[in-house]
């Protein structure tokens, strides 16, 4: 089981991959980065708060997302964004428009986290 600074690290790890692939133009691994750094930064703030999503696979998604929104409901919006870019990057092809939307959602979402529990991502 993840605690605080094992999930703070994959989640640095995959924004920075995400930031990389970004201006590398190589739009379809942006989707799928973005997402993990997300989900990430969520397993880190609620694991300091002794929640582990990912214990239970075939829920974790659902379970961190409906966390996620009622403890931080200013990045609702921003997650959807997320995972409808995961699904449009990764599966329909290459557009630089719609990574650019997914990176900028991502940032505001890890703002939103790092403001309101004063834990640092960046």
């Amino acid at each position: 089981m993840g605690d605080l600074t094992h999930h703070l690290r994959l989640s640095r790890e995959k924004r920075e991959a995400a930031l990389d692939e970004f201006g590398k133009g190589r739009y379809t691994v942006v989707g799928d980065m973005v997402l993990k750094a997300v989900e990430q930064a969520i397993e880190a703030v609620a694991s300091s708060e002794g929640k582990h999503f990912h214990a239970n696979p075939r829920m974790a998604h659902a379970l961190r997302v409906k966390w996620a929104k009622e403890n931080f409901p200013e990045i609702a919006a921003d997650l959807d964004a997320v995972w409808s870019a995961y699904g449009d990057l990764g599966y329909d092809g290459l557009d630089g428009e719609r990574a650019k939307e997914a990176v900028e959602a991502m940032e505001r979402i890890i703002d939103a986290i790092e403001k309101r529990s004063e834990i640092r991502f960046k």
